[in-house]
């Protein structure tokens, strides 16, 4: 009897003991337990293969490391993430290393409201926010390069998101606070040009000793986005949105340089099974630039369709048009072909061919890109 009450009593200690570790609940991703509270890791690496006839473009007819990328990701409190994500990638032939994003994320502040502060991708439209190796195409859109810079447009500062309540589909609303670095170039107030403005007057404004060919928005930037999604018919959706931005040139210390830009996309996805996707996807931008030769408005926007066959094989083909956001205005168009194996969920080979019309000048370029990764940033769903 005395044995049989001590492993009663035995039981009854196992029990209680699963109970509690039960109700304590599994802890958040990212929270691999309270001692250890280890951060999900993540690296990446973006091979590209780059050809060219343009014999004017240096960086053509290479084959090397594009990009490094290492993800630091976790809940440091319940419905409070944080995630910093490292960059180390190749610009104009040099390897330069760089703080992609650090931010933390505040999924619930009140009902349906929730934030991000910190550095940041923009949020406007629906290719900016995206790494370059979660994109369905080697390269970014013209009119994005044109208008934003060669890579993502990104700020430090803090956004609010509201999920409207009173809409009976996906609606959410937000705004955004940010500070961006302007273009390093010398400029003398000695050193003038006359320059001709918009209605060909002359004008005069300070001779920049060297200046990047690369034009995006700078100092105080304000960002709004509206974007909603919602079901047309059995296994196809539609997602829309509106985007603007408000603030500066990224030459505003040596001139007056303000700067709008307005963003309108849409994009189609249709599901015929499981394993089969066609996504149609259009954005639209409207740069208006103030500067001392006159006021620049430049439009631009892009097409893509993308079919995914099965579970490892997209076709894609995209349409660019782009107007740059300089005095002298020059327009761009370009057809693209993308072919993309998919070899895991987190890594991938992809063909692309690119036929470009500058000014009537004809250039023909190709990718051989191969992106891997490791953790869950590396994920095409992260």
């Amino acid at each position: 009897m005395k044995k049989l009450l001590l492993l009663s009593a035995a039981v009854l200690v196992f029990a209680a003991g699963a109970n509690a570790q039960e109700s304590a609940g599994t802890p958040p991703q990212g929270m691999r337990g309270t001692p250890a509270n280890l951060p999900d890791v993540s690296a990446l690496g973006n091979i590209t293969g780059y050809l060219s006839d343009d014999r004017a473009d240096t960086g053509r007819n290479e084959l090397g490391i594009n990009e490094v990328e290492t993800a630091f990701q976790g809940y440091i409190y319940p419905e409070m993430r944080a995630d910093l994500i490292l960059a180390i990638h190749k610009h104009d032939g040099k390897y330069e290393s760089e703080i992609c994003e650090a931010k933390a994320s505040f999924l619930r502040l009140a009902e349906g409201l929730s934030g991000e502060m910190g550095k940041i991708h923009l949020d406007f439209g629906r290719i900016n926010k995206l790494h370059s190796h979660h994109l369905p195409m080697a390269d970014r859109p013209q009119v994005l390069a044109n208008f934003f810079g060669d890579h993502e447009l990104a700020g430090q500062g803090g956004t609010l998101k509201y999920l409207l309540p009173f809409i009976p589909f996906y609606t959410q609303v937000q705004a955004g606070f940010w500070t961006m670095a302007g273009h390093e170039h010398g400029v003398s107030a000695d050193n003038t040009a006359d320059v001709l403005d918009t209605s060909l007057s002359t004008v005069t404004v300070p001779a920049l000793i060297h200046e990047d060919a690369d034009f995006s928005p700078a100092g105080k930037v304000y960002t709004a986005r509206l974007n909603s999604s919602f079901e047309l018919a059995d296994k196809t959706e539609l997602e829309l949105g509106l985007s603007g931005l408000k603030g500066r040139g990224a030459h505003y210390e040596e001139h007056m340089d303000n700067v709008e830009v307005t963003g309108v996309d849409l994009t189609l996805r249709l599901w015929p099974s499981a394993y089969k996707r066609l996504t149609f996807q259009n954005e639209w931008l409207h740069l208006k630039r103030e500067v001392p030769a006159g006021t620049l408005n430049r439009d631009g926007f892009y097409s893509f369709l993308n079919y995914r066959a099965d579970k490892y094989w997209d076709f894609g083909a995209r349409f660019d048009y782009a107007e740059n956001a300089w005095p002298g205005i020059s327009y761009e168009r370009a057809l693209s072909g993308i072919v993309t194996r998919h070899l895991t969920e987190t890594s991938y080979w992809r063909l692309q061919y690119k036929h470009r019309n500058l000014d009537g000048k004809n250039i023909n370029e190709g990718w051989l890109q191969v992106s891997f990764g490791i953790g869950p940033h590396s994920h095409e769903l992260e």
